[in-house]
């Protein structure tokens, strides 16, 4: 077996971190641009009608499908396999809204009704965020007259939809329905499929598509797509220079489909593909090449929390801010924030859930 075969195969994936850091920056960077201009404008590095922030969690979906896939048929176990994630996300995200409610609120909120209202409204906003029931929801009272009004958290409404994915991964592997490699790739084609009807007709159509139905088919398709190239990860070719082409072919076409041909979901498909194709390439690169990308710390869900808090908090105190001056200042002090974060709460939780992979190995 040679060496970029090894990595190909998914045994060691020693640059994922950086990569995930990198595309959760950009995502931080989008958001940050927008906020001192409110929702509905274009954000930085916004590239053949998409924005960063969106590309960037479809991008994030997807590298959790291949890694969905990559443990549950390692180890196996659906439940230890949950409890691995829980393990390792739940501490901070407890800890990040504990400080938005017992700390953030009381300096900068402006309680509404009485303090035993005040304290319920809190109670049912942090119930709601850390269970990942309502993650991302306005907190009144807080951030009132902002542009994206009452929202501190605003970042984290992806958590539901990932841990809705998570957990139908484990039923579907429990069913048996991952079991075959082929099956993987017809059920990634058929989302697609499903995701370029369903935005179509949503927008060029007066079908009344649910929002949430249209939602859960943009963040699933790239996470069975992930999958599926996950199961066929031995199948792929190693060869650098040849990912490279199959992500530049992919930006071609869409930039083609772009420039001269009417609007279509498969932009959007195609543009997602090839940034996540490029990541992939990157991801598997050995050891011994852009030895940059090694071994970075896990900090991708650290940054994911803390940086719409941060930005927003930012804003607030000073509020003339231009776009390019809030992001200045917010992901420099997000990444500081976010590696004592690291440090402190997430280092020892993913020392904990390490503990359960090698257990259930």
């Amino acid at each position: 077996m040679t060496q970029n075969t090894h990595y190909m195969q998914g045994e060691n994936l020693i640059k994922l971190n950086a990569i995930r850091v990198i595309i959760v920056l950009l995502i931080a960077l989008g958001y940050a641009s927008t906020m001192p201009i409110g929702p509905g404008n274009p954000e930085k590095l916004a590239h053949l009608g998409y924005d960063p922030s969106w590309i960037g969690i479809q991008i994030l979906f997807f590298l959790s499908g291949y890694l969905a896939l990559k443990s549950l048929r390692r180890h196996g176990s659906g439940l230890l396999y949950l409890k691995s994630r829980f393990i390792r996300n739940f501490p901070l995200l407890v800890i990040v809204t504990l400080i938005t409610v017992l700390v953030l609120f009381p300096i900068f909120g402006t309680p509404h009704g009485s303090l035993s209202e005040t304290l319920k409204m809190l109670t049912i906003y942090f119930l709601g965020t850390v269970s990942c029931i309502h993650p991302g929801e306005p907190l009144p009272g807080l951030l009132d007259e902002a542009k994206y009004m009452c929202v501190i958290q605003g970042a984290i409404w992806t958590l539901k939809w990932g841990v809705i994915a998570h957990i139908t991964a484990v039923i579907g592997n429990a069913l048996g329905l991952f079991k075959h490699n082929i099956v993987l790739v017809l059920m990634a084609i058929v989302s697609v499929i499903a995701y370029f009807i369903l935005h179509f007709a949503a927008v060029r159509t007066d079908m009344g598509i649910p929002s949430s139905l249209l939602l859960a088919s943009r963040l699933s398709w790239p996470f069975i797509t992930g999958m599926a190239v996950y199961a066929y990860r031995d199948k792929l070719s190693p060869r650098v220079n040849f990912n490279v082409l199959i992500a530049s072919t992919l930006f071609a076409a869409t930039l083609f489909m772009y420039m001269f041909l009417p609007w279509s979901p498969a932009i959007e498909i195609f543009l997602t593909c090839a940034w996540g194709w490029l990541c992939m390439t990157l991801i598997w690169l050995p050891t011994n090449k852009m030895k940059f990308l090694n071994q970075w710390p896990a900090l991708a869900l650290a940054v994911y929390l803390i940086n719409w808090p941060t930005s927003q908090i930012l804003l607030l105190v000073l509020p003339e801010l231009s776009p390019w001056q809030l992001i200045g200042l917010s992901l420099p002090l997000t990444t500081a924030i976010a590696w004592i974060a690291h440090i402190i709460i997430s280092s020892p939780s993913y020392k904990k859930a390490e503990t359960i992979a090698v257990q259930s190995a």
